[in-house]
């Protein structure tokens, strides 16, 4: 790299404040194949206790927590998105489901 392309690439990831990944940032990681390979064998469906952890996301209890006080007194229903690392169960984002909560029909998705 030229020194100003060097340059321009410093400056720039001053201004953003970019970061190179650590290992705290490995559980945002994803490999298709190791969770298809995950998924297709199921071993929670034998074993009950199957999972040891749930880990969460900021994003997701900050998500999660705003959308059931837009709820009121009403229930709220949305979506979870994660992933499965050996034994811990990785919740990373959140997406509310734009229903009218009413107390019939009601299928936990949370």
């Amino acid at each position: 790299m030229a020194g100003s392309a060097k340059e321009n690439l410093t400056q720039f990831e001053k201004a953003n404040h970019i970061q190179e990944i650590t290992a705290a940032d490995e559980s945002y990681a994803y490999d298709a194949a190791v969770q298809q390979g995950i998924l297709q064998n199921r071993s929670w469906l034998q074993n009950p206790n199957y999972f040891k952890r749930c880990k969460i996301s900021a994003l997701f209890l900050l998500k999660l927590v705003m959308h059931a006080r837009s709820g009121g007194t009403l229930e709220v229903r949305g979506m979870l998105l994660g992933k499965i690392d050996s034994k811990n169960m990785i919740v990373i984002d959140s997406f509310a489901l734009p229903v009218e909560g009413t107390g019939e029909n009601f299928i936990s998705k949370y």
